[in-house]
């Protein structure tokens, strides 16, 4: 089968006309992990290779890929460390009680919460609350400690390792990003800070619209290795890609997601610190967390990691990660992200500069140092990935949500009204309200 809408190689954009169309998807059931047969047999059959040229555009072999990109990429280890494993404390097993939540869409329909993940086509799910797991479910996923590919999930952990480096006066946020990459001196980032890069206020000519065979989108993922083709003939390299990028509208006043953003921040942390973004998560974060799995970063030919894209975990160590952040960058004994930095990304950024974007169902959110902040009552705030990854953090009601999927959809834009209505009834139901 081919996918929905086309190549679809990143990280969320605009997907109306889409979602207006209501595409017909393939049922979830018939495109269940254990039914597909992929890579099985010595050699497996022509119809059931999984290759870089085809992952992304004959659903459903992402759902197989997404659990094996270390065997299609390139990639680079994010060391786990050499001690034990944290904790992470169960409670009661509250799985029939959740999956049975009635969840009332938009539209009025209702659906219970085993639904929406069936909906979400889910790998897997895992929630906390208090600090304790109580649902953890692999629908999708037959090995838990295979690590998943998180998509855009990986901006917000270059998004905390560009925070620490400010804040250790490593790096200057309202340094110009040609002081550091010359270059970029010709590209639409001549002019642009680094912090409107971690804000994706920059301008550039560039769009990102995967429902668009033509848009820009395209050409970095195959310039990065994301996807390959015989007949691409441009850059591939990430590095030699980017200063061909041109500007666009002023910079600082228009918020739009680009991918290419985080690749740049990327580039800046290697100029400003010395190290590349996998040695900072690994000795900053994941080595500190006690997780039980080594993660992995995905590269480009030449060893360029995919900082806005390529992080690859398991869900368990990304439940530590996301109980970490909920508990103010406190977890395993150590305060490992500062607490200045968690309460000024939960501040967010640009409200207006978000909501003229026009993000579907993400109304009154900004997005701050990669991470997207909803300033509701709750304090939310998410790291996403498309195809359906997600950490969901709410503060209020202590309860971290992170979710492994492989939907037909890149674009979040196309379920996450859905999201919404589960998170928020999930959060409704263990915080003792209606």
């Amino acid at each position: 089968m081919t996918l929905i809408h086309g190549f679809q190689p990143g990280m969320g954009r605009r997907l109306h006309a889409a979602a207006d169309a209501a595409p017909d998807l393939p049922a979830p059931d018939t495109v269940r992990y254990e039914l597909l047969g992929f890579m099985e047999g010595f050699p497996p059959a022509p119809e059931k290779l999984v290759t870089r040229e085809n992952y992304l555009v004959e659903y459903p072999k992402l759902r197989w890929a997404f659990q094996h990109m270390r065997e299609l990429v390139p990639s680079r280890q994010i060391r786990r460390g050499s001690g034990a494993a944290s904790e992470l404390p169960r409670g009661a097993d509250l799985t029939a009680q959740i999956d049975a939540l009635s969840i009332t869409l938009n539209d009025g329909s209702k659906i219970d919460f085993s639904q929406f993940l069936s909906r979400s086509y889910a790998d897997a799910c895992i929630i906390l609350h208090r600090g304790k797991v109580i649902y953890e479910q692999y629908p999708n996923q037959p090995d838990p400690l295979s690590p998943h590919m998180l998509w855009s999930v990986t901006k917000s952990f270059t998004g905390l390792v560009a925070a620490m480096l400010i804040a250790e006066d490593v790096m200057d946020p309202n340094a110009q990003v040609t002081d550091l990459i010359p270059e970029l001196g010709s590209s639409g980032w001549r002019g642009a800070s680094v912090q409107q890069v971690l804000d994706m206020t920059a301008d550039i000519k560039y769009s990102e619209v995967y429902a668009d065979g033509t848009s820009d989108v395209k050409y970095y993922g195959l310039a990065a290795g994301i996807t390959q083709s015989p007949q691409w003939t441009g850059p591939t390299r990430l590095y030699d890609y980017l200063p061909t990028i041109g500007p666009a509208r002023e910079h600082g006043r228009y918020f739009a997601y680009r991918t290419v953003h985080t690749e740049v921040l990327g580039w800046l942390i290697r100029r400003a610190s010395g190290k590349d973004v996998a040695s900072h998560i690994g000795e900053r974060i994941w080595s500190k967390l006690g997780t039980e799995e080594d993660a992995l970063l995905l590269l480009d030919p030449t060893g360029t990691e995919w900082a806005g894209a390529g992080l690859n975990a398991t869900l368990r160590d990304l439940a530590r990660f996301g109980e970490m952040m909920r508990n103010g960058g406190k977890w395993n004994g150590q305060q490992i992200i500062p607490a200045a930095i968690i309460e000024d990304l939960q501040r967010g950024a640009d409200r207006k500069a978000f909501a003229d974007f026009g993000r579907r169902g993400m109304d009154g959110y900004s997005y701050h140092n990669q991470w997207w902040i909803s300033h509701n009552a709750d304090g939310v705030y998410e790291a996403m990935g498309v195809h359906g990854q997600l950490i969901h953090i709410n503060p209020a009601v202590e309860l971290t949500v992170v979710r492994t999927a492989s939907h037909p959809i890149a674009s979040n834009e196309f379920t996450y009204e859905m999201t919404t209505a589960a998170m928020q009834r999930l959060a409704g139901h263990l915080g003792g309200r209606v």
